[in-house]
């Protein structure tokens, strides 16, 4: 069963400004990130301690009062579904570094007719009236040579909402480090404006307000400011001077 119109479906959310990173796992210090003001969070199910139970009581909790992304462990089509249907705002997925695979991301997101995406919403239950009307957000992540040289064409695939660099996997492809590749400038310049000419949002992981900073003013319109390692860091600091 498909959506009544064949027009695209509107998108439910895009994030915007800055949003925490959870990696933790822990369900009590993601929900203190949430009620801190953050325009958004992300739960992250690829290198951080969120696995399914946990991702889906997190949304559950929380995840109708702040937006909430998850990093899907991998570009696969029964996790992409699992966390959309628990609820998350919208997914990031890792390591896309071909048209195909967004392409894949992108239906694996989307019900038909414009994508593959299998009905069954957690979050309301059997039984209630079907909408597909409301696409998700969703993400595809630049991280590779390839990404970058394929860029273009991946930013324009139908049912991508968003580029977001992985700036540490990124310098390791492309042999430099995180701090050169943000001094450096040209490569993360070039994915916010195929971005931009795609009429989609450029997106970050920062790790820090600081490097948030420069990434801002490269061009990223959404970016992960802070984790709670880096939160507790810098309270353990603050409270130690």
């Amino acid at each position: 069963m498909v959506a009544s119109s064949d027009s695209p479906a509107a998108l439910s959310f895009t994030p915007r400004g800055s949003g925490a990173w959870s990696t933790l796992g822990e369900l009590w210090t993601a929900a203190e990130l949430a009620r801190a003001g953050f325009s958004w969070i992300c739960l992250d199910g690829q290198h951080g301690r969120w696995n399914d139970a946990s991702t889906l009581t997190a949304i559950a909790l929380f995840g109708s009062s702040t937006p909430t992304l998850v990093r899907v462990r991998s570009n696969d089509d029964g996790l992409i579904g699992r966390a959309l249907d628990a609820g998350a705002a919208g997914v990031i997925v890792p390591m896309v570094s071909s048209v195909a695979a967004a392409e894949a991301a992108a239906g694996a997101a989307q019900y038909p007719p414009a994508g593959h995406r299998s009905w069954g919403p957690l979050a309301a239950g059997y039984g209630q009236p079907m909408t597909t009307d409301a696409s998700p957000f969703l993400a595809v992540m630049i991280e590779t040579a390839d990404a970058v040289a394929a860029v273009d064409g991946i930013a324009a695939v139908a049912g991508v909402n968003g580029l977001f660099v992985g700036p540490f996997d990124l310098a390791l492809a492309l042999g430099t480090t995180v701090d050169e590749l943000l001094a450096d400038g040209v490569v993360l310049r070039s994915i916010a404006a195929a971005a931009r000419t795609a009429g989609i949002v450029a997106g970050a992981f920062a790790g820090t307000p600081e490097r948030g900073a420069l990434l801002r003013d490269l061009g990223y319109e959404f970016l992960a400011v802070t984790t709670e390692a880096d939160l507790i860091g810098r309270g353990a600091a603050s409270a130690l001077a």
